[in-house]
C-alpha cells in the first residue's frame, strides 16, 4: 500500500455501523432543541451526498423565535437565519461562499439550498433529523455525530505557537488516487503558546463509516494561514486504547 505521509493514525473498520432506526413516532423539534450538535446529511430528496461529501448543519439560537444556521454544503460553506412562528420553523435566504465545483455537486448544492428554504417542519426520530415541508415531497435527512475519536497531539518541538489554529480530520483514505473524504473534523484555537500536548475530542457520524474501508487522523497547525506543523507518519491504532497519540512535525521552509 502506498504511504500517505501526512496521516498519523490509521484504522480499518471491519463491519458497517448501521444508522439508528426507531419504531416510535417521530417527534416535532425546534432549532433551539438542537444546539451544540453538528448534523451530517444522510440524504437529500432520497439521494445520498454526491461523491460521499460531508454536508453539515449547525443551529444557534439568538432569541426565542429566531437564530442562525450554518454549515458545509456539497460545495461551499453556507449561512443564514431561521424564524419560528406558531410552532413552525422557516429558513430565510441562504448565503454561501462562491467556490465552483463539478456539475453534479453544484446541482445538489442548489437543491440543498432550495429544500432548506422550503422547510417548515423538523422531525426527530432517534438520532435521525428530518427537515421537510408539511405535505411536500422534498426532505433533508441528517444524522447526529454521535461517534468520538479522542487523543492528544504532541509537537516534536515540545510546543505549539500562540495565535495558531489546529485542524484535526478523520478521513477515508481507502482510495489513494482520489480526493480524501472527510468523515469528521475539529478546529482548536491556540491563543497562548502551549508547552506539551493538545487534547482533542473529534465527533463523527457513524453512518459514514463503511465496512472494509481504511480511515486516518491527520493534523495541521497554521498561523495566519501559514502551515507550521503537520502529521507525517503512520501509527497503528489500538482499539483498546482510551486515546490516540498523534505526532506533529514542523514543516520545512522551502
Amino acid at each position: 500500500m502506498r504511504t500517505i505521509g501526512r496521516f498519523a493514525t490509521v484504522l480499518t473498520v471491519s463491519s458497517m455501523l448501521a444508522a439508528c432506526s426507531s419504531t416510535h413516532k417521530p417527534v416535532v423539534v425546534t432549532p433551539d432543541m438542537l444546539q451544540g450538535q453538528i448534523w451530517v446529511m444522510s440524504s437529500l430528496n432520497g439521494e445520498a451526498p454526491v461523491g460521499g461529501k460531508r454536508i453539515t448543519m449547525e443551529l444557534t439560537q439568538g432569541s426565542a423565535s429566531q437564530g442562525k444556521v450554518n454549515g458545509r454544503g456539497p460545495c461551499n460553506s453556507y449561512f443564514g437565519g431561521y424564524q419560528i412562528e406558531q410552532g413552525e420553523v422557516s429558513f430565510g435566504r441562504i448565503g454561501s461562499t462562491m467556490m465552483a465545483c463539478r456539475e453534479p455537486v453544484m446541482q445538489q448544492e442548489m437543491a440543498f439550498h432550495t429544500t432548506l428554504q422550503k422547510t417548515n417542519q423538523m422531525l426527530m426520530d432517534g438520532r435521525m433529523l428530518v427537515l421537510k415541508e408539511a405535505g411536500g415531497q422534498d426532505s433533508i435527512v441528517f444524522m447526529a455525530e454521535s461517534g468520538r475519536v479522542r487523543g492528544e497531539v504532541h509537537s516534536s518541538t515540545g510546543s505549539f505557537p500562540r495565535n495558531s489554529q489546529m485542524m484535526i480530520r478523520l478521513s477515508d483514505v481507502s482510495k489513494q488516487d482520489t480526493h480524501l473524504q472527510t468523515i469528521g473534523e475539529q478546529k482548536i484555537k491556540i491563543k497562548g503558546e502551549i508547552h506539551g500536548p493538545v487534547a482533542f475530542d473529534l465527533a463523527y457520524a457513524p453512518h459514514l463509516i463503511q465496512a472494509g474501508h481504511t480511515y486516518a487522523i491527520s493534523v495541521e497547525v497554521r498561523q495566519n494561514g501559514k502551515l507550521l506543523y503537520t502529521s507525517q507518519s503512520h501509527y497503528p491504532l489500538n482499539l483498546d486504547k482510551a486515546a490516540l497519540d498523534v505526532k506533529a512535525e514542523p514543516v520545512k521552509s522551502m
